[in-house]
């Protein structure tokens, strides 16, 4: 008794199995050169086998079924233009986005990896800071030691040459007033660069603990 459900069970798979073969080549059905075609008598048989069969009988406007012999008109003589399976066609369509979207939810679910491209642009940023970080100290000092020399000069022109330069004195100050501001301020920017350049690295390193 059991012997009999066992052999109706495999029965069954098979017969689900060739609804998706064809029945004169019984090769799988697919979407190219195997396309499910449908005959107006509800049979069903793949496109090559059925341009051959239509090739065979010289390519007219019917062709006819290999199983119950009626013949269907062929639109334009071309075996292409016959109407597909729409059943067929959705399931083989379904069972072949299946697998890409198993394997697309694998990578999507897996560990997230750095990208070497944001690794490289972040050293990148991080020098570009350093250069503009030196360039900027330089400026400072610059300005600083201008700012001095131009100070003394214009005491100088002020105190001791009134009657040869007298406008010389008072520019020499303004210049000297400029460029200690000037100095101020890029001190500052400067040390907000430095708090970032490297107070950030640090920070962004995760905790071991």
């Amino acid at each position: 008794m059991a012997e009999a459900v066992d052999t109706g069970g495999d029965h069954g798979s098979a017969q689900s199995d060739d609804e998706y073969e064809c029945k004169i080549c019984y090769s799988h059905f697919d979407l190219d050169l195997r396309s499910p075609k449908l005959l107006d008598c509800s049979h069903t048989f793949c496109r090559e086998c059925l341009e051959a069969l239509h090739s065979r009988d010289g390519g007219g406007w019917r062709i006819g079924c290999p199983v119950c012999r009626h013949r269907t008109p062929v639109p334009e003589y071309q075996v292409q233009n016959l109407p597909d399976d729409t059943a067929l066609t959705e399931a083989i369509l379904h069972k072949t986005l299946e697998p890409v979207a198993s394997s697309n939810t694998d990578v999507q679910t897996g560990p997230a990896v750095p990208s070497v491209g944001s690794q490289r642009g972040d050293d990148s940023c991080l020098t570009c800071k350093e250069v503009a970080f030196a360039t900027g100290c330089v400026c400072a000092i610059f300005s600083f030691l201008s700012m001095v020399v131009f100070l003394f000069l214009g005491l100088i022109l002020v105190h001791n040459f009134k009657s040869i330069a007298p406008q010389s004195g008072p520019v020499c100050l303004f210049i000297a007033s400029v460029l200690a501001l000037f100095s101020l301020i890029l001190t500052w920017l400067l040390c907000m660069l430095r708090a970032e350049v490297y107070l950030k690295p640090a920070a962004s390193v995760p905790s071991l603990i």
